[in-house]
């Protein structure tokens, strides 16, 4: 049997901290309805002029994009919790507002027949 000969890619800091920098750059710019991490795979690599399709820069790319998700959830958890009650509020006041027009109107009405 034939072995493949592997060859073993050593990524330094500075390059996987320019993957990362990139690829959060893209992922910034982009709609996050639609941006994968294959088309940010792709951008970045045409950015850097290097194939991120083949490991390890796909786990890096990968962990980029995760850590970018991560952190919009965050955002996005915070900002809801944020305008919880304002929500709520907004909901019981519309609520409120409604039921109190319809029994107004129906006051109304009730004095105008009689």
């Amino acid at each position: 049997m034939e072995e493949e000969a592997r060859e073993v890619v050593v990524v330094d800091k500075d390059l996987k901290k320019k993957i990362k920098e990139t690829v959060n750059k893209i992922l910034k710019r982009s709609s996050l309805y639609q941006i994968t991490e294959v088309k940010a795979r792709d951008e970045a690599s045409s950015e850097l002029d290097l194939d991120l399709s083949k490991d390890p820069y796909k786990l890096i790319v990968r962990e980029a994009v995760e850590r970018f998700i991560e952190k919009a959830v965050m955002a996005i958890e915070s900002e809801i919790g944020k305008h919880h009650d304002q929500i709520v509020q907004d909901v019981e006041g519309v609520s409120e507002k409604s039921t109190k027009k319809k029994k107004k109107n129906k006051t109304k009405k009730e004095d105008s027949a009689a």
